[in-house]
């Protein structure tokens, strides 16, 4: 409440207005009750409407001059024996009359005048109308008042003011801890197959039931820590917490409360209640026999126990955590305080209004408004956007008619403020406001219209040509190496030798059969030709059998199937070893001919085909070096086989891997695989992990905000 010269930082003592406040001998009325509160070691004064429930709190100086409001003084008297008395501290004459305006809307400030039946009017109006905008620009909590539970609360008080002292503490204590101690130790069978214990149609019906009786402890427990200090309690009713009906109190009496403990403690009443009951249900739950009674028991820790942690342990949201978090800060409304603060740090620091007072009172004050305005915002947004999301995934006209009454409140409402406080402020910023607002256009128009260079960034592993795999020819013992491992080697070069002495013997009497059989088919030529045909025949399948014999043996030499170097890290291990016909045995690698294994998503690879205009990649060896290359190859169906486990979260890459168990590395997700040949790449490691990227046609920011967006909701709408 400080007025400004015009582009200035000084305070205008006189108002032009002031003449119509002047004559009046303004009062509170009767029932406005006035108490001393401290928040943050500075001193204020809470007035409180004991008819409306309202609160208003006012500095040392403007609570000097409300003291001098008896009626009787005139404005210009009050303000007067106000300069006389605060001297440079004296508010300004332009920020009484805002003062006055103040009270006279917040907790009805009366004057030497007849009632105005029309100002009257438009301001119950004003009232009805604030309190439909505020239901409206929360459609996923909405507040029906019920009834008055005062004097219910006045009648039972003496059932829970035995627990309200240092005794009840120890219990509530004793219990839940122990409840907490009992649910670690059944930890396991306490969360074994949870969800289909807790989504039979059964247990739903028997949440459903017991859900708002649990929520009513919770609210009554808020209820009677405010009656224990003397406070009042007039208004519990239901509230619609994302369509789910919730019960409610009103417990804003505990505004009044000067110790803030106090005020902590009436915030904190329903959690401590639900783990109180929590625990109790632990208790129970280990206590009974199978049945409805231990199924109502697990129900109740389960409610308490997530209620509390999701959503009144949360401070950014504002259930119980808020409230007792404002407390222990010593900032009351932090909620619109930080949006307000927001808004104000917007205009200072970005609008070029840098002589507009902060609304902190200090720089303390200013860091907690910052960080709250900031995280709360961004936790709105997401629970909307979560709300909205689960909303459309099961009725689109639904979720369409969420977001349509949504926006307006979360988006369009704090840049009309916003908008609206630039306009009436006192402060002509002339061409510096002009620029903002180019500069505003500006960018605007750069994101919608300005292309911007679009490119799609994925990994790869280095792999082998089709024909490097050295394997085993045959099965047999591995008698030596015949080729150092990394070693150049030219195609047929023997690599590996093997033994197979069964084989050898096998061969020696396939050749003395075939030899018998030869003599045999001589002699017969002679004496009988019938036999002879017969021997013929027998001959045939007996070079035939010798010839394969002869190639498995001739396979126990392994030979290089290419030029290349030939790579086996596991090669001193081979010697002694017995190996099976097609065992892998190293690979001989022309680098030359290697090429890239990448793996595309499928949100990418339309652009990946289709709209790719360079390719460029990077090794991990180098990063610095770009290398050219291009697609020459691309394996034709989606997939989730993995080329290689580097590719994967547990390998350093960026590819979740299914949970199913398997010998070869699969994605969660199908994915695309595609070969890039790096022209002119010296490449010195197989396995290697490369990164490509694909550059393509240029396009606005807000084209490709909009197409992520739309490919979300898709994905969404489709699930």
């Amino acid at each position: 409440m400080v007025a400004l010269v015009e582009g200035q930082g000084e305070r205008h003592l006189y108002s032009q207005s002031w003449y119509r406040v002047a004559p009046l001998r303004p009062r509170l009325r009767s029932h406005i009750h006035v108490q001393r509160q401290v928040f943050r070691d500075r001193e204020w004064y809470v007035l409180h409407d004991r008819c409306t429930g309202r609160f208003h709190r006012v500095s040392p100086e403007a609570y000097f001059l409300v003291a001098l409001m008896d009626g009787k003084r005139t404005m210009s008297e009050i303000w007067e024996a106000a300069a006389a008395r605060l001297g440079d501290r004296l508010p300004t004459q332009d920020e009484t009359i805002a003062l006055m305006a103040q009270l006279h809307d917040n907790v009805g400030l009366q004057c030497d005048l007849p009632p105005d039946m029309t100002a009257l009017s438009a301001r119950s109006l004003r009232a009805r109308r604030d309190r439909w905008f505020s239901r409206l620009s929360s459609p996923t909590s909405q507040r029906l008042p019920l009834f008055d539970p005062d004097r219910f609360l006045d009648r039972t008080r003496f059932l829970v003011a035995p627990l309200v002292n240092w005794r009840g503490g120890v219990l509530w204590l004793s219990v839940v801890l122990y409840g907490l101690l009992q649910a670690c130790v059944h930890w396991n069978e306490l969360t074994a197959n949870v969800t289909d214990r807790v989504l039979t149609l059964e247990n739903v019906v028997a949440l459903s039931l017991l859900y708002p009786a649990f929520k009513v402890f919770h609210e009554l427990g808020h209820a009677y820590a405010v009656k224990h200090w003397g406070g009042e309690v007039h208004e519990m009713g239901v509230m619609l917490l994302v369509f789910i009906p919730v019960p409610y109190v009103d417990a804003t009496a505990s505004y009044r409360f000067r110790d803030k403990s106090k005020r902590m403690l009436v915030g904190a009443a329903g959690i401590l209640v639900e783990l109180f009951l929590a625990a109790v249900g632990v208790i129970i739950w280990l206590s009974a026999e199978p049945g409805a009674v231990r199924s109502a028991a697990y129900n109740m820790m389960l409610i308490g126990f997530v209620s509390t942690l999701l959503v009144n342990a949360n401070p950014l949201v504002r259930y119980d955590a808020y409230y007792v978090l404002a407390d222990f800060l010593e900032i009351p409304n932090l909620y619109s305080r930080s949006g307000e603060y927001l808004g104000n740090l917007l205009q200072r620091r970005f609008l070029g209004m840098s002589a507009l007072p902060s609304t902190a009172a200090s720089a303390g004050e200013a860091r907690w408004l910052l960080l709250y305005g900031v995280l709360s915002s961004l936790y709105r947004l997401f629970i909307m956007a979560a709300i909205l999301l689960f909303l459309a995934g099961k009725s689109r006209y639904l979720g369409v008619l969420m977001l349509l009454w949504s926006l307006p409140f979360l988006v369009l409402r704090p840049l009309v403020r916003i908008m609206g406080s630039v306009r009436s402020a006192t402060w002509r910023l002339g061409s510096r406001m002009t620029a903002v607002g180019v500069g505003g256009g500006a960018l605007l128009l750069a994101l919608v219209a300005v292309p911007v260079p679009v490119f799609t960034v994925v990994e790869g592993v280095v792999i082998a040509p089709a024909d490097a795999q050295v394997t085993a020819g045959a099965d047999g013992f591995v008698a030596r190496l015949l080729a150092e491992p990394n070693a150049t080697v030219e195609r047929g070069r023997p690599l590996v030798l093997c033994e197979a002495g069964k084989l050898e013997k096998e061969v020696g009497v396939l050749r003395g059969r075939l030899a018998e059989t030869q003599a045999r088919y001589r002699v017969s030529l002679v004496t009988d030709r019938v036999e002879a045909g017969v021997l013929s025949e027998e001959m045939g399948k007996a070079r035939a059998e010798l010839g394969r014999a002869r190639e498995r043996v001739a396979g126990l030499v392994v030979r290089s199937p290419a030029d290349g170097v030939y790579i086996f890290p596991l090669a001193g291990d081979l010697p002694g070893r017995f190996v099976n016909k097609g065992d892998a045995l190293g690979q001989v690698v022309d680098f030359s001919k290697a090429t890239v294994r990448i793996v595309v998503g499928q949100d990418d690879v339309d652009w990946v085909r289709n709209r790719t205009t360079k390719v460029e990649a990077r090794l991990a060896s180098d990063l610095s070096i770009v290398l050219p290359a291009k697609v020459v190859r691309e394996v034709p169906a989606a997939s989730t086989e993995l080329p290689s486990l580097a590719l994967s979260l547990n390998g350093g890459g960026g590819i979740a891997l299914a949970p199913t168990q398997s010998d070869k590395p699969l994605a969660f997700r199908q994915n695309f695989q595609f070969d890039v040949d790096l022209a002119g790449a010296h490449l010195k490691r197989i396995g290697e992990r490369a990164f490509v990227r694909f550059q393509h046609d240029p396009e606005p920011v807000a084209t490709r905000l909009y197409r992520n967006l739309r490919r979300v909701l898709i994905k969404r709408f489709e699930s």
